[in-house]
């Protein structure tokens, strides 16, 4: 049997549990709860509530999560961040349970690289952070079902809050998919009026459609400017997903993770490669909107994107 098969399964179901999507009726899942001390008294929250959907999660199916974070402080929170550690307790596959328990504690547990989100709380409310992920059905033809304790580690503004440890179990079973059933859209019915009182039929005018506006050339700038701008890919995402600069400026992606990346923008520039613990550049020399998007292996649902503005400078058109 892969050694590496119990870390794998850690690392997939612990990234699945650290976001969400809406759900009306999910499970809650029953939680212990770790405060620590904090340096600023005035900064205060708590995670109100972890519901799951759903909530009789089969391996290899979508499993949501939905995290309800509560400012109980003075301060307006900014920014949270969610740090997760995944245990293994038991695998339904009796082969590889019994080789799970001649592991030691440290090598059944994982921890994952913090995830970032910038949701703006103010005091005395509630707002949630959320994100869909696929779990895994099998590996090396052994089922990943079985039951994990998810430990969930929430800072905000920087000061670390609380901690909630919670069961978790993958089922066996053939995945299902869970689509959205859509509104429908309500028919209007119209009662025919009486001949009688029906206004006369109105000329037609002829209305002329505005010419469309036409797209500015785009300028080149001679030379580059010399300006680098610093921008960061952390936790499978860029961590700014907008940057405006001018032409001939330049760029550096500087990547945070042990992860190969590959960014693709629009075929309007080549690919660039960033390599795990690298940095990858680029100077933009014509003015335009680059729409990139992330991508690595695995990836599961749609990749991170950023949005480069290259606006044109006068002061350095003659540079």
């Amino acid at each position: 049997m892969n050694k590496n098969l119990p870390v794998i399964v850690l690392i997939i179901l612990a990234v699945a549990l650290s976001g969400c999507t809406n759900s009306e009726s999910p499970k809650t899942i029953s939680v212990e709860v770790d405060r620590f001390d904090r340096a600023n008294q005035n900064l205060d929250a708590k995670i109100v509530e972890i519901k799951l959907e759903p909530d009789d999660i089969r391996a290899g199916e979508k499993v949501t999560a939905k995290l309800f974070i509560a400012n109980t402080g003075s301060e307006k929170i900014t920014k949270e961040t969610i740090d997760i550690k995944a245990k293994v307790k038991t695998l339904d596959d009796s082969l590889a349970n019994i080789y799970l328990k001649t592991m030691s504690d440290e090598k059944k547990t994982r921890t994952i690289n913090p995830i970032e989100f910038e949701t703006e709380i103010e005091p005395g409310t509630v707002k949630t952070v959320s994100a869909t992920f696929n779990t895994v059905k099998e590996m090396e033809g052994r089922s990943l079902a079985g039951t994990f304790e998810i430990t969930i580690t929430l800072t905000v503004n920087g000061q670390k809050i609380e901690a909630r440890i919670m069961p978790v179990t993958l089922k066996s079973g053939t995945p299902r998919e869970f689509t959205p059933v859509p509104t429908p859209i309500p028919t209007l019915t119209q009662t025919p009026m009486p001949t009688s009182t029906l206004a006369p039929t109105p000329e037609a005018i002829e209305i002329t459609a505005p010419a469309p506006t036409p797209e500015p050339t785009p300028f080149v700038a001679a030379n580059p400017t010399g300006k680098v701008i610093q921008t960061r890919i952390k936790s499978d995402r860029f961590v700014e997903s907008k940057l405006q600069i001018d032409a001939g400026d330049e760029i550096v992606w500087a990547n945070y993770v042990e992860s190969d990346y590959t960014i693709e923008v629009d075929k309007k520039i080549p690919i660039i490669n960033v390599r795990f613990l690298g940095r990858a550049n680029y100077t933009f020399d014509t003015t335009g909107i680059y729409n990139f998007k992330l991508y690595f292996k695995p990836m599961r649902g749609e990749p991170s994107t950023q949005t480069v503005t290259v606006r044109y400078n006068a002061s350095n058109a003659n540079q």
